[in-house]
């Protein structure tokens, strides 16, 4: 879409915004559909070739406004999901259209990323700690839980750990300012003989000081392993 397409497609979806809410009374409100109805009229993977503009917007009076909100919003987000999952030749586990309880979500940045993962690690940890231990509160879990990240990692993680209520401990980086698996364990090890908790790592590809890799296929795996 070159400038010129973008000013008029733009005008366009200014008009349909505003015939939108000159009309809202005639839209319906209650979805006219059952959940689960929007997987099949979408394919099954990305499409190879882009769609018009005029086939987009078919498509969303067609198939996604009787849906409204909900659950139209979910279904559209579950599909996309899974188109991203096999571009990325993830398992079955991922896929939710294969009985995967991957799925995910679509998030708005990669601070709000950072949070929900580390929200949705806490919640995890928290579970199977009680699972465990029934009389173990979730404040006693969450004061011992640690989470970790590079030195070289960006502030959104700090954020996140502040938001969640847990600790993070910043992991020296290597002379080329990657977190190696050496140091993690050596973290992770003293904070577990201390009594603490070690529920979460981020792992940074690219970070935004200088563009280092922290090393994934070390630190995934060792951490796996000591949880």
């Amino acid at each position: 879409m070159n400038a010129s397409e973008f000013r008029r497609r733009g005008r366009e979806m200014v008009e349909y915004v505003a015939g939108y809410l000159e009309a809202i009374e005639r839209r319906q409100v209650y979805p006219s559909v059952e959940p689960g109805y929007l997987r099949p009229l979408l394919p099954s993977c990305a499409p190879q070739e882009p769609d018009t503009f005029e086939e987009i917007m078919e498509d969303v009076e067609k198939i996604i406004m009787p849906g409204a909100a909900s659950p139209a919003c979910t279904e559209l987000e579950m599909v996309m999901m899974d188109w991203l999952g096999k571009m990325l030749q993830l398992p079955d586990a991922f896929l939710v259209e294969r009985g995967g309880e991957g799925g995910g979500v679509i998030q708005g940045s990669a601070s709000e990323s950072t949070l929900i993962s580390l929200l949705a690690a806490r919640t995890k940890a928290t579970w199977r700690l009680q699972a465990a231990s029934p009389g173990l509160t979730k404040a006693a879990i969450q004061e011992k839980l640690v989470a970790y990240c590079s030195d070289q990692a960006h502030c959104s993680v700090e954020r996140a750990s502040l938001v969640g209520g847990v600790r993070l401990k910043t992991i020296p980086s290597d002379d080329k300012f990657a977190m190696r698996a050496a140091a993690l364990q050596k973290a992770l090890e003293e904070d577990k003989a201390a009594g603490l908790i070690p529920f979460f790592v981020v792992v940074t590809l690219g970070t935004t000081s200088c563009c280092s890799f922290d090393r994934l296929s070390e630190v995934g795996p060792l951490f796996c392993r000591l949880l």
